[in-house]
């Protein structure tokens, strides 16, 4: 697939806002400019509908790009086209992966997320655990779903969401051939039966159930769709299901991106006055980056920080 042309004066550290952007940190957009780029291409070529979300919608109004202390891109699709762009995966060359539950294994997560899988992005909370999937700089794209027409309801649907995903957790980490030196692992002295179950359970089943619990009420014609699979619950993601039918293309970087035809009300629930700002950082903090390496070249170079997170984890640092 063709790459997104990025001139070489988009490397150079900058002060945006008052804020330093390093030249580390637009190696890092401009990875995640080019995999926005390549779903673009994907998106087009099949009729599939998406839209900016979260501090990309900011982003787009207020910086005409990232907002200068971000470091991801965040969209979402309806789940009728979440569904069309999951069924072309195979859309994707190398290096991209179009990351879910049926792409590669052991990837434990409510929406999917397009990587380059020759660089790194690790969370850094997360280095104890060996995950075993791709741990390619990304993006991530949202599935939206219909949002429980009542707060009862919702409680109910969350209380299921997060059951079915601890479950699915304890039963793939808990599984047979998993490393011995991870959290779950060293859980098995405080839930014995987690390892029977481990092996009882398949841990795409149980995900497959969490997915269709999301999608609870899709039948239903309710006023508000929201990031269930994600956040189920928090009111920042819920958006008018008509705000869908329009959009606006508004700049990002060197591309655009299509803002859904609320997005103005969405930025004022989510952030007040939307056109102010205080520096701050990015929500996932502690983020391992490498643009130039892929995540288990990375892992092998730095396997003393891998021992220090897992003595770390267990008590031993």
């Amino acid at each position: 697939m063709e790459k997104l042309y990025i001139p070489e004066e988009f490397y150079k550290e900058e002060v945006l806002c008052g804020y330093t952007v390093s030249e580390h940190m637009k190696k890092v957009w401009a990875v995640e400019l080019d995999l926005l780029y390549q779903l673009q291409q994907v998106c087009s070529k099949f009729g599939i509908r998406y839209f900016a979300s979260g501090g990309t919608i900011l982003g787009a109004v207020r910086h005409k790009g990232f907002i200068p202390w971000d470091d991801d891109i965040d969209l979402m699709m309806l789940r009728e086209d979440y569904d069309r762009l999951l069924a072309h995966a195979d859309a994707f060359e190398a290096p991209y992966l179009l990351q879910s539950l049926e792409t590669d294994e052991g990837y434990l997560r409510g929406h999917a997320q397009l990587r380059n899988t020759q660089t790194t992005c690790i969370v850094r909370s997360e280095l104890a655990l060996k995950l075993p999937y791709n741990q390619g700089i990304f993006i991530d794209i949202f599935p939206l779903d219909a949002a429980a027409p009542n707060e009862k309801l919702l409680q109910k649907q969350k209380k299921r969401l997060a059951s079915l995903m601890t479950q699915a957790w304890d039963s793939y980490f808990s599984g047979p051939g998993y490393h011995e030196d991870t959290a779950w692992k060293k859980n098995r002295l405080l839930h014995p039966v987690m390892p029977v179950l481990g092996k009882v359970w398949d841990y795409k089943k149980i995900m497959r159930a969490y997915f269709k619990e999301a999608q609870r009420f899709n039948d239903r014609n309710t006023r508000y769709v929201a990031k269930v699979a994600y956040a189920c619950g928090d009111r920042r993601m819920y958006d008018l299901r008509e705000g869908f039918e329009t959009f606006t293309m508004a700049p990002f970087e060197m591309l655009e991106v299509p803002l859904y035809g609320d997005y103005e009300n969405h930025l004022k629930r989510q952030y007040g006055d939307y056109m102010k700002f205080v520096i701050g950082t990015a929500d996932h903090g502690g983020l391992i980056f490498d643009p130039d390496l892929p995540a288990d070249e990375w892992l092998k170079e730095h396997q003393d920080q891998v021992k220090e997170a897992v003595d770390k984890l267990h008590g031993r640092a």
